[in-house]
């Protein structure tokens, strides 16, 4: 890994990876780890991703919206009253698709390269 691909605003972040696709869990989990963030996950179940951040501090979390047929909005009060940053990840950019509460969450649309996950993160947890 080549330090001048670290991030200072993103080294040493714990982040929350949830994502069901193990190829693109493998790839975001390797992107996050060259900005220099430290991954917890990948997790694809909705019970495991409630024990994690109440397991240990987290920094922020990147949630695939859809996990194994099953839509994050549930648990995404957890992360809201923990004041945990999260970005969701979604193959839809319309935002009208998820709930009122969570439309103006920051958002990452599939597939995504290492620049815009790289912007998304500094801005949404970089500065927290």
């Amino acid at each position: 890994m080549s330090l001048l691909s670290i991030d200072e605003s993103l080294a040493n972040r714990r982040i929350l990876l949830a994502e069901d696709e193990g190829l693109i869990a493998l790839d975001v989990e390797a992107m996050l780890q060259t900005f220099g963030c430290e991954v917890v996950g990948p997790l694809s179940d909705l019970e495991d991703i409630l024990l994690a951040i109440q397991a240990q501090p987290l920094d922020g979390a990147l949630l695939d919206v859809n996990l194994r047929g099953r839509q994050v909005f549930d648990i995404l009060p957890e992360f809201i009253n923990r004041n945990i940053p999260v970005v969701l990840a979604s193959g839809y950019d319309d935002s009208s698709l998820f709930p009122d509460a969570f439309r103006e969450l920051p958002r990452i649309s599939k597939p995504f390269d290492q620049s815009t996950l790289h912007r998304v993160c500094v801005t949404t947890i970089g500065r927290h």
